[in-house]
């Protein structure tokens, strides 16, 4: 859990970053900062993937997990950006048929995060439900769906 929780906060620090208006003078080593962490976090699992010869390096302990998790992560970003372009399509189409006090949907960093907050929650469902086959193209398109879906996954494991 400790490895997820890690790869969660270092994308809400990296969106929060990238949203917020800081000038690039303070993002640019903040984001190197960030990046060299990231490196040393991963490397520190550089001796897993040595120590197994007859797995690939993707179905190897932690990376399996990492790299599944960020599919899922991804899928999460994909449902917020999903929602955004359709209340944008709703908005021009309401504007474009002459109705008043038309708002158009801005982009808000607080809907993308919300997501990754609970996403360990999440992908510990999906792991134990999932996670023990083979890393294989279905396992990453289901943990990518768990993602987009996080919602509905939520309510099924509050109901659990």
């Amino acid at each position: 859990m400790l490895i997820y929780s890690g790869i969660a906060i270092l994308f809400l620090i990296f969106i929060f970053v990238i949203t917020r208006k800081i000038k690039w003078a303070f993002r640019i080593p903040f984001l190197l900062i960030l990046l060299v962490i990231t490196y040393f976090f991963l490397s520190y699992f550089k001796e897993s993937v040595r120590a197994v010869d007859e797995l690939q390096w993707f179905e190897i302990g932690p990376w399996k997990h990492i790299l599944l998790f960020v599919c899922m992560l991804l899928g999460m970003a994909t449902n917020y950006f999903y929602d955004y372009i359709q209340a944008r399509i709703k908005a021009k189409e309401a504007k474009e048929s002459g109705e008043e006090m038309v708002i158009m949907p801005r982009l808000m960093w607080e809907k993308l995060v919300l997501p990754f907050i609970i996403s360990v929650l999440l992908f510990g469902y999906f792991w134990g439900e999932y996670g023990q086959g083979n890393m294989n193209l279905p396992a990453i398109f289901a943990c990518y769906q768990n993602g987009f879906f996080w919602q509905t996954i939520l309510m099924k494991v509050k109901q659990k």
